[in-house]
């Protein structure tokens, strides 16, 4: 008997015969031919049903998903939009005319995200013409082989099926690219060389080569689906286990990744025609030359819709992951973010979008932080060459010592209730490029909304109040600040938010607009700014405005922007004339206006001293094109057509929100006789009046006329506005701040009108606030910090002369020690001086009382801020040039329980006294009148005069000491500061 472990011989039976081979081929080839029947009825199922589609797009909504990517013919496109009935089925489907010369491909891109290039990736449009011709075709990007001339990775197109059918709808598709894909890249290693690196390439985009020949060429796109989509992430790999498809390149390439050797090592090779590796090719530039990135500080929405807005790219508070970096991908749109702590290769492939790397994000870099970002920029120089970026970051101050360890900088404008004028804005702008001069890229950092905590009050006072939430935003103060940072000629435009645009919400969906408009205007001026060279503007007159000239090759850009504000509130020139007095030089130059984005012919008048520019009724902000070529025109005109379209609509729904909340705002001031004054309607009713005659142009797409109508409606409505404000806050013209008016939110103020008055304001519940005592500092009373002892010197006394009230007040004084001024702003920043602190309840009122007087604070953005503890520096109020004693008001929200402070910030040169400072509390119910309860006279108290006065109940004294009880208690657990640790906190 054989052993179980011996092998068994088969049977002659069991082995296949010849017959039984050929039955086996003829079943499989049936199986074949049924398997391919299967596949050819799925492929035409899915050709015929675009539902079942992984992308289905109808390309039948704004906005535009086509765009020109590319092109060797010098192709412009001329318009493009959609045509509500020329689609294939008589609906709506996308259009694109372009003109081009000579040539063989104009591209344009439909970008998806990043996927694998495999045989099932199957695309196909419907496309009319009248020209045959047009090719559809796939993009193939390689993340890790870089252009020479561009720096961004490299890409090759392979195309499919050609329209051949011109005047009618037609489909074309692509399918079965592996084959196309691999011919490419034998062309693309003979280029580049065998060491090109060709391994996870990924499909961005499908593509339109719709180049017919010279000439005008218009081009109809409708119904786009793709399927056969596998995301990129599910074919990356590591190790061993990796496709065919990269074992053959890889071979092409001379071997495994692994075995090309580290990143370090290929950047410093060379091709055998001795040209430099494009691995080696990193971009160094921070933001693209020739324009001025608009750039969102992003909170969750999505990046197509961002880009839609006219951002080119978005801030990240976290280092990005797969998905953003895939819909960035999409969305073309460039991300800033945060590094991670380690190169993840799990993305490797997917970091394209990813222009740089953002360094301090929720930090303050001060500086007590250039060390440790030092040793940050140090680490991300020595990562691998595929994840160099160059390096961001927005330092507080130092910008000397930061420049070396950056590639850009951004420089944050001050917060807009501030009230810094725009002359100043822009001398701190100018120093500050002073100091980094051209060794770093330079930005600007704008806020797109109210300070965060300024918002959070207003929130929550209106919902203490049952006041409705705030809905309005004041965009004209966001708008005139983004004009005048052009004067330092910014590389990129950061617009701070800390809530997403996409929430739905009223002001949400205003800051969406306001931003769409901004974007479009700085888009439409930008090739007159960027190379650009300020120069000494002209003088003006009439109507209180600024203007800011910027020459490039003997074309004069003229931003004239309105200094009629108050905080974030701005007037515009309604009724009045500017008038631009030119000198000889300029009075033979030709000027155009592009304010209502169009190049408008302006005749100047001759004078004795040259020419003169009369605007009547000039708009916030006013657009004036000098030049010597009459030629500029056209460009002007052409760059402006480009964004008026959507600048129209933009501004005219801004333009009805406004007018809308201007009337309803009076009607409810007036209703709640709030206000003393009669509401101004007349100025409401002709904006209104305004809006109904334009509504007609408006939905003709006049979009140029549309804007001027928008623009005076919204004129008359900002003047509405500010009397409004007038009548709600008594305080002023005095130092106030108050967070619905700061904010912009009359309908809130309305109902908090009455905390305006001093009647339901408790007792000054701050220790030693009417600082008479000597002894006021230490531990639990006053405190104070100081800095910059290098470069002035600092102190802080009481003095018992000179005060305001009583027998003592605190005087602080800084003195340069060099001959170099001190600077403003929080480089500027001193002193620091801050009160005991006070414990409150949540949802308390407080008040906020200071008298303040000041010498010196001559420089731009300097003087004594005073804020509190609750809402911060953001939104402190700027004393300055005040000789004689000023009052100083703030009204604050506690929203949850804790210490309030009041502070004082001494920045740059000077002096100033404080006295009186008082912290009170809103107790309405003082104001009502109490029941007295008939006292009964005993034996015991009838001869104490308290007991016995019926104008003080027993419960009242008995309230009243235990406040002053609880006072002491309360003091004696106060914790203060030592005068050497207070540092300010920047914003």
């Amino acid at each position: 008997m054989p052993s179980s472990l011996s092998p068994q011989r088969k049977s002659t039976s069991d082995l296949p015969t010849r017959q039984s081979l050929r039955a086996l081929a003829v079943h499989l080839r049936r199986c074949w031919t049924l398997g391919c029947f299967v596949v050819a009825c799925w492929f035409a199922s899915s050709l015929g049903n675009p539902a079942s589609a992984q992308i289905f797009d109808g390309l039948d909504a704004y906005p535009p998903r086509w765009h020109l990517d590319s092109s060797d013919c010098q192709a412009r496109v001329i318009d493009q939009d959609h045509i509500v009935d020329g689609g294939v089925d008589g609906g709506t489907c996308e259009s694109i005319t372009f003109v081009a010369a000579n040539g063989t491909e104009a591209l344009l891109v439909y970008p998806i995200q990043p996927v694998r290039p495999l045989n099932d990736l199957l695309a196909k449009v419907s496309v009319m013409s009248a020209r045959a011709g047009a090719k559809i075709g796939f993009r193939i990007r390689y993340p890790y082989l870089r252009n020479p001339e561009t720096g961004r990775p490299e890409s090759v197109t392979v195309y499919g099926a050609e329209y051949t059918t011109p005047g009618e709808f037609a489909t074309i598709g692509i399918g079965m690219i592996e084959r196309a894909l691999k011919l490419k890249h034998m062309a693309m290693r003979g280029e580049y060389g065998s060491q090109a690196d060709l391994s996870d390439a990924f499909v961005d985009g499908i593509v339109i080569n719709a180049y017919a020949g010279p000439g005008k060429t218009a081009l109809r796109m409708d119904e786009l689906s793709v399927d056969g989509l596998v995301d990129i992430s599910a074919g990356i790999v590591t190790g061993n286990a990796r496709s065919r498809d990269d074992l053959d390149g890889d071979a092409l390439a001379g071997g495994l990744r692994t075995g090309l050797g580290s990143d370090q090592q290929m950047a410093g090779r060379v091709d055998q025609d001795g040209r430099t590796s494009p691995l080696s090719l990193i971009q160094k530039r921070a933001f693209p030359v020739g324009r001025i990135t608009r750039i969102l500080q992003h909170n969750g929405e999505p990046l197509a819709w961002v880009r839609s807005l006219g951002f080119d790219a978005v801030l990240l508070s976290s280092p990005p992951n797969a998905a953003i970096l895939a819909e960035a991908n999409q969305a073309r749109m460039a991300i800033y973010a945060p590094p991670p702590t380690s190169p993840d290769p799990s993305i490797e492939a997917l970091l394209e979008p990813v222009a740089a790397w953002y360094v301090g994000i929720g930090e303050a870099l001060d500086s007590r932080q250039v060390n440790s970002t030092a040793m940050t920029s140090a680490t991300l120089r020595r990562w691998p060459t595929r994840w160099q970026r160059p390096l961001v970051a927005a330092p507080s101050e130092t910008w000397r010592s930061y420049a070396p360890l950056l590639d850009a900088i951004i420089d944050d404008l001050p917060p807009r209730v501030r009230g810094v004028r725009g002359g100043e804005e822009v001398a701190q702008m100018v120093a500050t490029r002073r100091q980094v001069g051209d060794r770093v890229e330079s930005g600007v950092g704008i806020d797109s909304m109210p300070p965060e905590s300024m918002l959070r009050q207003t929130e929550a006072i209106a919902q203490a109040i049952g006041a409705p939430a705030p809905d309005g935003f004041r965009w004209h103060s966001m708008w005139l600040q983004t004009m005048r940072s052009l004067e330092s000629t910014p590389a990129a435009i950061l617009f701070r938010s800390t809530r997403p645009l996409s929430s739905g919400s009223m002001f949400d969906h205003s800051r969406a607009m306001s931003l769409s408009y901004v974007n479009r205007m700085v888009a439409m001026i930008a090739p007159w700014v960027v190379s650009a060279t300020p120069s000494p503007p002209p003088p003006m007159v009439g109507a209180p405005y600024r203007c800011t000239r910027l020459t490039t090759e003997g074309t004069d850009l003229l931003i004239a922007t309105s200094t009629a504000t108050r905080g974030s509130e701005v007037l515009a020139g309604d009724g009045e004339t500017l008038e631009i007095l030119l000198p000889p030089d300029d009075a033979a130059k030709t000027a155009w206006r592009l304010t209502h984005f169009s190049a408008e012919r302006l005749t100047p008048e001759a004078t004795t001293t040259g020419a003169r520019l009369q605007i009547v009724s000039p708009d916030a902000a006013e657009l004036i094109v000098l030049s010597s070529d009459p030629s500029v025109g056209a460009s002007l005109a052409q760059s402006a057509s480009r964004f008026v379209r959507q600048a129209g609509l933009d501004r005219w729904q801004l333009a009805m929100e406004s007018v809308r909340r201007t009337r309803e705002s009076w009607n409810r001031a007036t209703a709640a006789r709030a206000s003393d004054r009669r509401a101004p309607t007349n100025l409401v009713a002709v904006a209104e009046q305004t809006l109904r005659q334009a509504e007609p142009l408006y939905r003709a797409g006049d979009t140029d006329q549309t804007l001027r109508m928008a623009r005076r409606a919204d004129a008359w409505a900002l003047r509405s506005d500010w009397q409004l404000a007038e009548s709600l806050m008594p305080d002023w013209p005095k130092p106030t701040s108050s967070p619905p008016m700061d904010f912009g939110a009359a309908e809130i103020q309305t109902v908090w009108r009455p905390l305006m008055d001093d009647a339901g304001w408790g007792d000054n519940i701050l220790t030693s606030g009417s600082l008479d005592d000597a002894n006021l500092m230490g531990p639990g009373r006053w405190s104070f910090g100081q800095r910059m002892a290098s470069r002035a010197t600092s102190e802080v006394q009481h003095v018992v002369r000179g005060t305001y009230q009583g027998p003592g007040a605190l005087t602080a004084r800084v003195t340069p020690i060099g001959d170099d001024p001190l600077p403003g702003g929080y480089e500027g920043t001193v002193i620091q001086i801050r009160s005991p602190s006070v414990r409150v309840a949540a949802g308390t009122a407080i008040r906020i009382d200071a008298v303040v007087r000041t010498i010196g604070f001559g420089a731009p953005h300097q003087g004594v801020l005073v804020y509190d503890s609750i809402g911060g520096q953001e939104m402190g109020v700027l004393v300055r040039g005040r000789s004689d004693w000023t009052p100083v008001r703030l009204y604050r929200q506690a929203i949850d329980a804790g210490e309030v402070s009041v502070m004082f910030e001494l920045i740059g040169a000077g002096e100033t006294t404080i006295d009186d400072v008082r912290l009170s509390v809103w107790e309405p119910e003082s104001i009502l009148p109490k029941p007295v309860p008939y006292p009964i006279a005993t034996a015991s108290n009838a001869a104490d005069p308290i007991a016995s006065d019926p104008g003080v109940s027993t419960t009242q004294q008995s309230s009243d000491a235990r406040r002053d009880v609880g006072l002491d208690d309360m003091d004696a657990t106060r914790i203060g500061r030592d005068a050497g640790d207070d540092q300010p906190t920047p914003r």
